[in-house]
Protein backbone atom coordinates (compact mmCIF):
# COMPACT_ATOMS: atom_id res chain seq x y z
CA UNK A 1 0.00 0.00 0.00
CA UNK A 2 2.83 2.16 0.90
CA UNK A 3 4.70 1.36 -2.34
CA UNK A 4 1.92 2.34 -4.66
CA UNK A 5 1.53 5.83 -3.36
CA UNK A 6 5.27 6.37 -3.66
CA UNK A 7 5.31 5.13 -7.19
CA UNK A 8 2.33 7.18 -7.90
CA UNK A 9 4.01 10.15 -6.40
CA UNK A 10 7.15 9.57 -8.45
CA UNK A 11 5.14 9.17 -11.59
CA UNK A 12 3.24 12.32 -10.89
CA UNK A 13 6.47 14.11 -10.21
CA UNK A 14 8.01 12.79 -13.38
CA UNK A 15 4.98 13.82 -15.36
CA UNK A 16 5.04 17.20 -13.78
CA UNK A 17 8.75 17.54 -14.40
CA UNK A 18 8.37 16.40 -18.02
CA UNK A 19 5.55 18.82 -18.53
CA UNK A 20 7.59 21.58 -16.97
CA UNK A 21 10.53 20.71 -19.20
CA UNK A 22 8.38 20.91 -22.26
CA UNK A 23 7.04 24.27 -21.23
CA UNK A 24 10.58 25.61 -20.62
CA UNK A 25 11.81 24.59 -24.07
CA UNK A 26 9.03 26.39 -25.82
CA UNK A 27 9.71 29.48 -23.78
CA UNK A 28 13.35 29.26 -24.57
CA UNK A 29 12.59 28.94 -28.22
CA UNK A 30 10.35 31.97 -28.03
CA UNK A 31 13.02 33.91 -26.22
CA UNK A 32 15.65 32.80 -28.69
CA UNK A 33 13.42 33.75 -31.61
CA UNK A 34 12.72 37.13 -30.08
CA UNK A 35 16.39 37.66 -29.40
CA UNK A 36 17.26 36.62 -32.94
CA UNK A 37 14.67 39.04 -34.25
CA UNK A 38 16.09 41.83 -32.12
CA UNK A 39 19.60 40.94 -33.13
CA UNK A 40 18.54 40.83 -36.77
CA UNK A 41 16.88 44.19 -36.44
CA UNK A 42 19.89 45.64 -34.66
CA UNK A 43 22.25 44.20 -37.25
CA UNK A 44 20.05 45.49 -40.00
CA UNK A 45 19.83 48.94 -38.45
CA UNK A 46 23.56 48.92 -37.76
CA UNK A 47 24.29 47.90 -41.33
CA UNK A 48 21.92 50.59 -42.57
CA UNK A 49 23.58 53.17 -40.35
CA UNK A 50 27.00 51.98 -41.42
CA UNK A 51 25.90 52.11 -45.04
CA UNK A 52 24.60 55.64 -44.61
CA UNK A 53 27.75 56.68 -42.78
CA UNK A 54 29.92 55.10 -45.44
CA UNK A 55 27.88 56.76 -48.16
CA UNK A 56 28.11 60.11 -46.38
CA UNK A 57 31.83 59.58 -45.84
CA UNK A 58 32.30 58.65 -49.50
CA UNK A 59 30.30 61.73 -50.53
CA UNK A 60 32.42 63.93 -48.30
CA UNK A 61 35.58 62.30 -49.55
CA UNK A 62 34.42 62.77 -53.14
CA UNK A 63 33.58 66.42 -52.49
CA UNK A 64 36.93 66.97 -50.75
CA UNK A 65 38.69 65.19 -53.59
CA UNK A 66 36.84 67.35 -56.12
CA UNK A 67 37.68 70.47 -54.11
CA UNK A 68 41.30 69.45 -53.82
CA UNK A 69 41.40 68.70 -57.54
CA UNK A 70 39.89 72.11 -58.28
CA UNK A 71 42.43 73.78 -56.01
CA UNK A 72 45.21 71.80 -57.63
CA UNK A 73 44.02 72.88 -61.06
CA UNK A 74 43.83 76.51 -59.90
CA UNK A 75 47.27 76.16 -58.36
CA UNK A 76 48.56 74.65 -61.59
CA UNK A 77 46.98 77.49 -63.57
CA UNK A 78 48.49 80.06 -61.24
CA UNK A 79 51.81 78.27 -61.46
CA UNK A 80 51.56 78.44 -65.26
CA UNK A 81 50.70 82.12 -65.14
CA UNK A 82 53.53 82.70 -62.69
CA UNK A 83 55.92 80.85 -64.99
CA UNK A 84 54.76 82.97 -67.93
CA UNK A 85 55.18 86.10 -65.83
CA UNK A 86 58.63 84.92 -64.79
CA UNK A 87 59.53 84.24 -68.42
CA UNK A 88 58.22 87.67 -69.43
CA UNK A 89 60.12 89.27 -66.54
CA UNK A 90 63.23 87.39 -67.58
CA UNK A 91 62.86 88.68 -71.12
CA UNK A 92 62.34 92.21 -69.81
CA UNK A 93 65.38 91.83 -67.60
CA UNK A 94 67.40 90.70 -70.58
CA UNK A 95 66.10 93.69 -72.51
CA UNK A 96 66.98 95.92 -69.56
CA UNK A 97 70.45 94.40 -69.42
CA UNK A 98 70.88 95.18 -73.11
CA UNK A 99 69.60 98.72 -72.56
CA UNK A 100 71.85 99.14 -69.54
CA UNK A 101 74.74 98.04 -71.70
CA UNK A 102 73.75 100.54 -74.37
CA UNK A 103 73.29 103.22 -71.72
CA UNK A 104 76.72 102.39 -70.35
CA UNK A 105 78.22 102.77 -73.81
CA UNK A 106 76.34 106.03 -74.29
CA UNK A 107 77.45 107.22 -70.85
CA UNK A 108 81.04 106.35 -71.72
CA UNK A 109 80.73 108.30 -74.97
CA UNK A 110 79.03 111.15 -73.13
CA UNK A 111 81.82 111.19 -70.58
CA UNK A 112 84.39 111.32 -73.33
CA UNK A 113 82.46 114.14 -74.97
CA UNK A 114 82.15 115.88 -71.59
CA UNK A 115 85.91 115.59 -71.14
CA UNK A 116 86.41 117.05 -74.61
CA UNK A 117 83.88 119.77 -73.83
CA UNK A 118 85.63 120.53 -70.55
CA UNK A 119 88.96 120.73 -72.36
CA UNK A 120 87.39 122.93 -75.02
CA UNK A 121 85.82 125.09 -72.31
CA UNK A 122 89.17 125.46 -70.60
CA UNK A 123 90.78 126.32 -73.91
CA UNK A 124 87.98 128.79 -74.68
CA UNK A 125 88.35 130.30 -71.21
CA UNK A 126 92.08 130.66 -71.72
CA UNK A 127 91.52 132.22 -75.14
CA UNK A 128 88.85 134.51 -73.70
CA UNK A 129 91.21 135.62 -70.94
CA UNK A 130 93.89 136.21 -73.55
CA UNK A 131 91.44 138.14 -75.71
CA UNK A 132 90.34 140.22 -72.76
CA UNK A 133 93.95 140.94 -71.83
CA UNK A 134 94.67 142.01 -75.42
CA UNK A 135 91.37 143.79 -76.05
CA UNK A 136 93.15 147.12 -76.60
CA UNK A 137 95.93 145.69 -78.77
CA UNK A 138 95.66 146.14 -82.52
CA UNK A 139 97.50 144.69 -85.48
CA UNK A 140 98.34 146.74 -88.52
CA UNK A 141 96.87 145.04 -91.59
CA UNK A 142 97.50 147.64 -94.24
CA UNK A 143 98.62 151.24 -94.70
CA UNK A 144 97.75 153.43 -97.66
CA UNK A 145 97.80 157.11 -98.51
CA UNK A 146 95.76 159.28 -100.83
CA UNK A 147 97.09 162.60 -102.12
CA UNK A 148 95.46 165.92 -102.96
CA UNK A 149 96.21 168.83 -105.23
CA UNK A 150 97.29 172.11 -103.68
CA UNK A 151 94.39 173.70 -101.81
CA UNK A 152 91.99 170.88 -102.83
CA UNK A 153 89.93 168.50 -100.64
CA UNK A 154 88.33 166.20 -103.23
CA UNK A 155 89.68 162.72 -103.90
CA UNK A 156 91.60 162.32 -107.12
CA UNK A 157 90.37 159.67 -109.55
CA UNK A 158 93.67 157.81 -109.35
CA UNK A 159 93.32 157.49 -105.54
CA UNK A 160 89.73 156.17 -105.44
CA UNK A 161 90.91 152.57 -105.83
CA UNK A 162 92.95 152.87 -102.64
CA UNK A 163 89.87 153.97 -100.69
CA UNK A 164 87.78 151.23 -102.33
CA UNK A 165 90.23 148.54 -101.14
CA UNK A 166 90.12 149.87 -97.58
CA UNK A 167 86.30 149.95 -97.68
CA UNK A 168 86.17 146.27 -98.68
CA UNK A 169 88.47 145.33 -95.80
CA UNK A 170 86.31 147.27 -93.31
CA UNK A 171 83.13 145.65 -94.61
CA UNK A 172 84.68 142.18 -94.39
CA UNK A 173 85.78 142.58 -90.75
CA UNK A 174 83.32 144.49 -88.51
CA UNK A 175 85.96 144.61 -85.77
CA UNK A 176 88.47 146.39 -87.94
CA UNK A 177 88.96 150.13 -87.59
CA UNK A 178 90.48 152.69 -89.90
CA UNK A 179 92.71 155.44 -88.61
CA UNK A 180 92.72 158.55 -90.80
CA UNK A 181 95.31 161.29 -90.38
CA UNK A 182 95.04 164.37 -92.55
CA UNK A 183 97.99 166.58 -93.55
CA UNK A 184 98.67 169.72 -95.52
CA UNK A 185 101.87 171.19 -96.92
CA UNK A 186 103.81 173.95 -95.23
CA UNK A 187 102.35 176.73 -97.37
CA UNK A 188 99.80 178.98 -95.65
CA UNK A 189 98.94 179.63 -92.04
CA UNK A 190 98.63 176.95 -89.40
CA UNK A 191 94.89 177.55 -88.97
CA UNK A 192 94.26 177.34 -92.69
CA UNK A 193 96.25 174.11 -92.96
CA UNK A 194 94.40 172.55 -90.00
CA UNK A 195 91.06 173.28 -91.65
CA UNK A 196 92.37 172.00 -94.99
CA UNK A 197 93.64 168.78 -93.38
CA UNK A 198 90.32 168.32 -91.55
CA UNK A 199 88.30 168.76 -94.76
CA UNK A 200 90.51 166.26 -96.57
CA UNK A 201 89.89 163.68 -93.80
CA UNK A 202 86.17 164.43 -93.98
CA UNK A 203 86.23 163.88 -97.74
CA UNK A 204 87.64 160.38 -97.28
CA UNK A 205 85.14 159.63 -94.50
CA UNK A 206 82.19 160.81 -96.58
CA UNK A 207 83.29 158.56 -99.42
CA UNK A 208 83.48 155.54 -97.09
CA UNK A 209 80.16 156.22 -95.37
CA UNK A 210 78.07 157.37 -98.32
CA UNK A 211 79.45 155.11 -101.05
CA UNK A 212 80.10 151.92 -99.02
CA UNK A 213 77.96 152.20 -95.88
CA UNK A 214 80.91 151.98 -93.49
CA UNK A 215 79.85 152.58 -89.87
CA UNK A 216 81.27 155.62 -88.13
CA UNK A 217 82.35 153.45 -85.19
CA UNK A 218 84.99 151.93 -87.47
CA UNK A 219 86.53 155.27 -88.29
CA UNK A 220 89.02 157.20 -86.19
CA UNK A 221 90.18 160.48 -87.71
CA UNK A 222 92.38 163.39 -86.81
CA UNK A 223 93.46 166.47 -88.71
CA UNK A 224 97.20 166.83 -88.12
CA UNK A 225 97.66 170.14 -89.96
CA UNK A 226 100.68 171.10 -91.97
CA UNK A 227 103.83 169.03 -92.34
CA UNK A 228 106.88 170.99 -91.31
CA UNK A 229 109.90 170.81 -93.59
CA UNK A 230 112.74 168.93 -91.97
CA UNK A 231 115.91 170.81 -91.23
CA UNK A 232 118.20 170.91 -94.24
CA UNK A 233 115.41 169.97 -96.69
CA UNK A 234 114.05 172.34 -99.26
CA UNK A 235 110.30 172.84 -99.73
CA UNK A 236 110.37 171.65 -103.33
CA UNK A 237 107.37 170.60 -105.39
CA UNK A 238 107.83 166.87 -104.68
CA UNK A 239 108.06 167.36 -100.90
CA UNK A 240 104.99 169.60 -100.89
CA UNK A 241 103.03 167.02 -102.95
CA UNK A 242 103.93 164.25 -100.48
CA UNK A 243 102.70 166.41 -97.60
CA UNK A 244 99.22 166.99 -99.07
CA UNK A 245 97.71 163.59 -98.12
CA UNK A 246 95.51 161.48 -95.82
CA UNK A 247 97.20 158.44 -94.31
CA UNK A 248 94.89 155.43 -93.90
CA UNK A 249 95.95 152.75 -91.40
CA UNK A 250 93.76 149.61 -91.31
CA UNK A 251 93.88 148.02 -87.84
CA UNK A 252 92.21 144.93 -86.39
CA UNK A 253 92.20 143.61 -82.80
CA UNK A 254 94.76 140.91 -82.17
CA UNK A 255 91.99 138.53 -81.07
CA UNK A 256 90.10 138.94 -84.35
CA UNK A 257 93.25 138.40 -86.34
CA UNK A 258 94.11 135.26 -84.36
CA UNK A 259 90.57 133.90 -84.81
CA UNK A 260 90.76 134.52 -88.54
CA UNK A 261 94.09 132.73 -88.69
CA UNK A 262 92.75 129.77 -86.70
CA UNK A 263 89.57 129.39 -88.76
CA UNK A 264 91.40 129.78 -92.04
CA UNK A 265 88.30 131.15 -93.75
CA UNK A 266 89.29 134.77 -93.60
CA UNK A 267 93.04 134.92 -93.17
CA UNK A 268 94.25 138.44 -92.55
CA UNK A 269 97.07 139.54 -94.86
CA UNK A 270 100.45 139.95 -93.30
CA UNK A 271 101.94 143.42 -93.54
CA UNK A 272 103.33 143.40 -97.05
CA UNK A 273 106.24 145.18 -98.59
CA UNK A 274 103.86 147.90 -99.75
CA UNK A 275 102.91 148.51 -96.12
CA UNK A 276 106.50 148.70 -95.02
CA UNK A 277 107.19 151.08 -97.89
CA UNK A 278 104.68 153.68 -96.75
CA UNK A 279 104.75 157.02 -98.57
CA UNK A 280 107.85 158.90 -97.69
CA UNK A 281 107.42 161.82 -95.35
CA UNK A 282 109.58 163.93 -93.08
CA UNK A 283 110.70 162.29 -89.87
CA UNK A 284 108.37 164.40 -87.72
CA UNK A 285 105.34 163.10 -89.66
CA UNK A 286 106.46 159.48 -89.99
CA UNK A 287 106.69 159.18 -86.22
CA UNK A 288 102.99 160.02 -85.95
CA UNK A 289 101.88 157.73 -88.76
CA UNK A 290 103.66 154.72 -87.23
CA UNK A 291 101.73 154.70 -83.97
CA UNK A 292 100.53 151.16 -83.15
CA UNK A 293 97.25 152.25 -81.55
CA UNK A 294 94.43 154.41 -82.96
CA UNK A 295 94.20 158.00 -81.99
CA UNK A 296 92.45 158.71 -78.68
CA UNK A 297 91.34 162.20 -79.71
CA UNK A 298 87.50 162.44 -79.98
CA UNK A 299 86.36 162.42 -83.58
CA UNK A 300 84.02 165.38 -83.09
CA UNK A 301 86.83 167.65 -82.01
CA UNK A 302 89.06 166.69 -84.91
CA UNK A 303 86.49 166.56 -87.70
CA UNK A 304 82.89 167.64 -87.09
CA UNK A 305 82.55 171.43 -87.71
CA UNK A 306 79.19 171.60 -85.94
CA UNK A 307 80.70 169.91 -82.90
CA UNK A 308 83.56 172.40 -82.96
CA UNK A 309 81.06 175.30 -83.02
CA UNK A 310 79.30 173.86 -79.98
CA UNK A 311 82.53 173.97 -77.97
CA UNK A 312 83.31 176.97 -75.78
CA UNK A 313 85.23 179.70 -77.54
CA UNK A 314 88.58 178.99 -75.81
CA UNK A 315 88.45 175.34 -76.93
CA UNK A 316 87.65 175.85 -80.61
CA UNK A 317 91.23 176.44 -81.71
CA UNK A 318 92.80 173.53 -79.77
CA UNK A 319 95.28 171.62 -81.92
CA UNK A 320 96.51 168.02 -81.52
CA UNK A 321 99.89 169.43 -80.44
CA UNK A 322 98.14 171.28 -77.61
CA UNK A 323 96.74 167.94 -76.42
CA UNK A 324 100.17 166.33 -76.38
CA UNK A 325 100.07 164.61 -79.79
CA UNK A 326 103.51 165.04 -81.31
Amino acid sequence: MTTRPVVALILCGSVALFGSGCATKGFVQQQVSATESKLTQQVTSTESALTQQMTAAQTKLTERADLQETKLRETADRAGETRQAVDAADQRLRGLDARVGEAGAVATGARAQADLAAASAQDAEARLAQRFAGRNKYRLLDAKSVYFASGQIELRSQDVNEVEAVAKALAADPNAILELQGFADAQGSDRYNRELARERVESVMRHLVQRHGIELRQLRALAMGKVAVAAGEKANTEALARARRVDMRLLTPWSSWEDAQAQGDRAAPEPSATVAAAPAAPATVAGVADQSAPSLLPDAVGIDPSARQRLPEPLRDITPRDLGVQ
